[in-house]
């Protein structure tokens, strides 16, 4: 009787401290090497984004236009900075992925993603 009084003890207090104990280890515990350069590098903050192809190409702006069904095509022009960040080669009528912030002075380009086109798969069917 005594030993399962004590058992039963030993599994509260456990089950009772245990999340505690995990709780105060991974606090203490810093981000590993890998997890500190993912966020030096990550993807910079916008708003919204718009897809398309690319129409007008310039130095410091770029149109792109899409259509969706049942509904005018619809055209946009973004600034490019700087700080821009492009993945990809950017190209007239490249299919493109544009995240963006809208300040007083228009759109804005933060991150300007350019898709590439698949290749089908092989038919081998004889």
């Amino acid at each position: 009787m005594f030993y399962y009084a004590r058992v039963r003890l030993l599994l509260a207090s456990w089950v009772l401290l245990g999340p505690v104990l995990f709780a105060v280890l991974a606090i203490g515990q810093e981000a590993p090497a890998w997890e500190k350069t993912q966020t030096v590098a990550s993807e910079p903050e916008y708003d919204d984004t718009f897809s398309g192809s690319v129409v007008v190409l310039a130095a410091t702006k770029v149109t792109v236009s899409r259509s969706i069904l049942g509904k005018p095509a619809e055209k946009r022009t973004f600034s490019i900075k700087p700080d821009t960040r492009v993945e990809g080669k950017l190209r007239v009528n490249a299919k493109v992925t544009i995240g963006f912030v809208t300040s007083d002075d228009g759109d804005i380009a933060r991150l300007i993603v350019v898709r590439t086109a698949q290749k089908a798969a092989p038919n081998n069917k004889k």
